[in-house]
């Protein structure tokens, strides 16, 4: 299929207001016919070179997924609506009612889809300790009790990772995300907590089982700010954070 575009500009504006009407006649339906058939017919036409085909017909079109289409409004088009309702009782007029309004057709603001952040422990030296809180890819890590250390144990195999201890370690975002989610192995103990803050307001708190094996954890919760990892005795790290930012208006 063929991608089409026709652009259509309003080159003047009338002088007087003009009527708009909006009118289906069932005895004069619009001239748009779209079939939509299971088993559409199969036609195959063939020519020898010295003889080609002459062929003028016409053809209807079945689609087998939805076309789209789209109607791009570069101005605002204002239109007055007066709607009149007209009630009878056996067949002699009792009341009308009357509905006035306007109608505003307008271009809505088209903005750049916000693309997701990941950040790994790639660039850091296995060993390294941190006992304090630290700056990597944008977060902020916070040992929430015990020293955090880059590490290599586990899946993946020979990537460095954020090894933190049972205590845990706070993540904190420079602004509000959404669609957040935590990879993380663990080679001790049966699950790894979790919980999520919105500037200091619990938004969620959960455990997920991962034993001996690396898992992505999908987060809840809008708009969060600070994000809480620990348990694994010890034998845990993060090995990736992925989040949208938050757009801001």
């Amino acid at each position: 299929m063929v991608d089409q575009e026709t652009r259509v500009h309003i080159v003047e504006w009338p002088e007087k207001s003009l009527r708009l009407l909006n009118e289906f006649n069932l005895d004069k339906p619009c001239p748009v016919s779209i079939s939509f058939e299971q088993t559409p017919a199969r036609v195959v036409v063939a020519s020898q070179p010295g003889q080609p085909l002459d062929v003028n017909m016409n053809m209807r079109v079945t689609a087998r997924e939805t076309i789209p289409f789209c109607i791009k409004v570069c101005e605002p088009i204002c239109a007055r609506s007066d709607y009149t309702v007209a009630i009878s009782i056996f067949d002699n007029p009792f009341a009308s009612i009357t509905v006035r309004g306007t109608t505003r057709l307008f271009n809505c603001k088209e903005e750049p889809p916000v693309e997701t952040v990941c950040v790994d422990f790639l660039e850091l030296k296995p060993g390294t300790e941190f006992a304090q809180p630290f700056l990597h890819g944008g977060l902020k890590f916070t040992p929430l009790a015990g020293p955090l250390h880059a590490a290599t144990f586990g899946d993946p195999a020979g990537q460095v990772k954020l090894a933190f201890p049972r205590t845990g370690v706070r993540i904190s975002f420079p602004g509000p995300v959404n669609d957040l989610s935590v990879t993380v192995n663990n080679y001790a103990g049966p699950t790894i907590d979790f919980a999520t803050y919105s500037n200091g307001t619990l938004l969620a708190r959960f455990s997920e089982p991962i034993s001996n094996s690396v898992r992505e954890v999908d987060c809840p919760g809008a708009n969060v700010t600070d994000l809480e990892v620990s348990g694994g005795d010890n034998e845990a790290a993060i090995v990736q954070i992925c989040y949208t930012p938050l757009k801001r208006g």
